[in-house]
């Protein structure tokens, strides 16, 4: 099969309805996988296609969340685990994951971000969001299962993160320094977390936050100010 061949058979399976080129995408990737090296690229085209295919159907998360990680994966073996396809794929999986309540396989995808050989002083930046969005989904679930001591670790990796991201004021560097803050807050420890909740405080007022983000800091700090 030539790479034409391939790509119109994937682009008539694609086109069908709902999921129903699914056995054709199937059998063409037993085919490839007993002809080619494992690294071929056209695994990875079928790859892609399997998820936009599985994507389509309602009801189908399990398989969407099973492709995703296929591809995830392949990607680290063939491109690398720091290469950005790779972290983007993993934060694709992320995503879908978080936003299903499907725990494992976020933090599946969580892991394999913050565990990649990443250089941080020359990535580009999209790679340092998914960094950062791997480092707060390890802090809140560790902060939701009672973890209160990893909480901290992952949000002070991010803070660290995002402080590099932003040496100016950004939005989402308050969002760190908030999840800090509600991690030391849990644990005890109000003379740390009223440092971060005003330096949150800070930040919100430079990037012009509402006078509600505001309030609701507020009431953090005079509460962790009062004697």
């Amino acid at each position: 099969m030539t790479d034409q061949e391939l790509d119109d058979a994937i682009a008539i399976a694609i086109g069908r309805p709902r999921n129903l080129g699914k056995p054709e995408l199937l059998a063409l990737r037993a085919r490839l996988q007993a002809e080619r090296a494992p690294d071929d690229p056209s695994l990875g085209k079928l790859g892609d296609a399997l998820v936009e295919l599985a994507s389509r159907t309602p009801g189908d998360l399990a398989e969407l969340l099973a492709w995703s990680e296929d591809r995830a994966r392949w990607l680290a073996a063939v491109r690398g685990p720091a290469h950005p396809e790779t972290i983007i794929a993993w934060g694709e999986l992320a995503a879908t994951a978080d936003l299903e309540c499907a725990w494992g396989a976020a933090i599946r995808a969580w892991e394999a971000i913050v565990a990649s050989p990443i250089d941080l002083d020359h990535e580009d930046p999209a790679v340092h969001a998914h960094v950062s969005l791997a480092l707060r989904g390890l802090g809140a679930r560790c902060l939701a299962t009672g973890q209160l001591a990893e909480a901290r670790r992952w949000f002070a990796r991010d803070v660290a993160l995002r402080e590099r991201m932003h040496p100016r004021s950004d939005p989402q560097l308050a969002i760190s320094f908030g999840n800090l803050a509600g991690a030391l807050e849990r644990l005890g420890e109000p003379g740390e977390a009223l440092a971060m909740r005003r330096r949150e405080r800070d930040v919100l007022i430079a990037t012009g936050a509402s006078r509600g983000q505001l309030d609701a800091v507020d009431w953090h700090i005079a509460a962790l100010a009062a004697p």
